[in-house]
């Protein structure tokens, strides 16, 4: 099986070749009769990617199905297309075409896994999740994980070892204020010290190199001359929220940050949209 899945979705979708004359396996479902993958491990869909791809969607169709497991009678859960699937909503579809397959729940997770690695949708964060994930439901080693995803064994334990971070450092990593090289740097020191030391890395802008060098020195008063500014980005995470009714995260400094709105569903997206368009005029 693994063979199987070192070649992602392509052992799923068939060839021409491989096609039965009937192509029972392939079809068309109504949206709602797909129910999303418990497994998914990207957690953050761009939104202006989204739309885009809806678009895309309503001009030219979904070119590559999505792939299903037959779960019940009338029930699928997707295996890969959550982003299609999406942006299929989003452009008002009823049914989208599919190609249906019948595996284990320990396959399914798996596929999901290696697909979105395969395509680098993760960040670096969902991905050592993704991979913790396999190694703990099936008892993996990480050489093991390794070989189903086609890394190597480095690469997947480094990546793992991100999760030792604290949760405000993996958010750092998440938005991209941090690269994965950085985050390794700040494992370095200690744990009550690794949130002021990812602040004071973004405030100096150290390079990765930089950030190892100063891990083997940094002490609880140069941590001080980091700015302790979550107070403000609390502030200006409540004041987006309440223009936009949505969600709001604000990560960095006030020189150099991310702010990120998250909506969870499409009414809300539209409402986005257009309240960007009132702003637009008023420009």
């Amino acid at each position: 099986m693994n063979e199987r899945l070192g070649r992602g979705l392509s052992a799923l979708i068939p060839q021409a070749q491989d096609r039965p004359e009937t192509g029972s396996n392939l079809g068309t479902l109504p949206i709602e009769q797909i129910k999303t993958n418990p497994y998914q491990p990207r957690r953050v869909f761009d939104p202006d990617a989204l739309q885009e791809l809806a678009e895309s969607i309503k001009a030219n169709g979904i070119i590559q199905p999505l792939i299903v497991n037959k779960t019940a009678a009338s029930d699928y859960e997707l295996i890969a297309g959550e982003r299609r699937l999406q942006a299929a909503r989003l452009a008002g579809l009823e049914s989208v075409p599919v190609v249906i397959r019948s595996v284990s729940q320990k396959e399914q997770l798996q596929l999901a896994i290696v697909e979105n690695v395969q395509r680098e949708d993760l960040d670096p964060i969902e991905e050592a999740c993704a991979y913790q994930t396999l190694a703990d439901d099936f008892k993996l080693t990480h050489q093991e994980v390794a070989q189903i995803v086609s890394r190597d064994r480095a690469t997947v334990s480094n990546s793992i070892r991100l999760l030792k971070l604290p949760l405000e450092v993996q958010s750092m990593v998440s938005s991209g204020l941090l690269s994965p090289g950085h985050a390794r740097a700040v494992l370095a020191v200690e744990p009550e010290l690794q949130p002021l030391f990812a602040q004071y890395i973004i405030q100096y802008r150290l390079n990765v190199r930089q950030a190892e060098a100063k891990a083997k020195t940094f002490a609880p008063s140069q941590a001080k001359e980091a700015p302790a500014n979550r107070e403000w980005s609390q502030s200006l995470e409540r004041e987006l929220s309440g223009a936009f009714g949505l969600k709001a995260r604000v990560s960095g400094q006030a020189a150099k940050g991310k702010i990120t709105l998250s909506y969870s569903s499409a009414e809300e997206l539209a409402r986005l949209q257009e309240l960007l368009k009132l702003i637009r005029k008023d420009i």
